[in-house]
């Protein structure tokens, strides 16, 4: 009873990483079929308008190692909720954006959840059991390229049937439904369990 508990609260935790992952992933590519458009609607220029992905991209180069390195330092389900809440706030901010200088603020508030991926390895880590941890892994690194292609592909039609708005609403919806990691895991099965014990740990 003990096992399958244990086996729910992990795959529960690896549906809110994927999930996390993947709203992090499409906002790397979303935008950029677009541009023109969001150029049109902003009305500024060509040179300007690029800022919106260049800004993005920035931000996360910065921001993903600093937040991985600081949720070893304080907890890493505790930054990863808070890099999320960045994540969201970011793509609520570029979605009410009338301007393009607040559309690139919101784009650099997006990249601190870059540091969701740092942060999702080392809950899985953290959090797996040994035999589950290269596949998680796997899974969770193979989302970064398929959300990418994927944010390429659904930029047309969803600009199409709604407007570029919802580029940003889609993620933030998807950010902003999950459950915290904490609330959804076990605490590690590794590290929680008394040393030379060889029973589940405790939930």
């Amino acid at each position: 009873m003990a096992s399958e508990t244990r086996r729910t609260h992990y795959q529960v935790t690896f549906a809110v990483l994927a999930a996390s992952v993947s709203a992090y992933a499409l906002l790397q590519s979303l935008v950029t079929p677009v541009l023109p458009t969001i150029q049109a609607s902003l009305h500024t220029t060509q040179n300007t308008v690029t800022w919106v992905l260049t800004a993005y991209l920035l931000s996360a180069s910065i921001f993903t190692p600093i937040m991985g390195r600081i949720g070893d330092m304080i907890g890493k389900e505790r930054v990863f909720v808070v890099t999320l809440g960045a994540l969201a706030a970011g793509s609520l901010l570029a979605a009410l954006a009338q301007n393009v200088t607040v559309m690139i603020i919101a784009r650099v508030i997006q990249g601190i959840g870059g540091g969701v991926l740092p942060l999702a390895f080392g809950i899985i880590r953290d959090e797996f059991p040994r035999e589950k941890l290269n596949a998680a892994i796997g899974a969770i690194a193979s989302l970064t390229a398929v959300g990418a292609g994927l944010g390429i592909v659904l930029a047309g039609p969803i600009v199409n049937a709604l407007d570029y708005h919802w580029l940003f609403w889609l993620p933030m919806i998807l950010t902003g439904l999950r459950p915290s990691p904490r609330t959804s895991s076990c605490r590690s099965p590794r590290s929680a369990r008394p040393a030379g014990s060889t029973s589940p740990a405790p939930c």
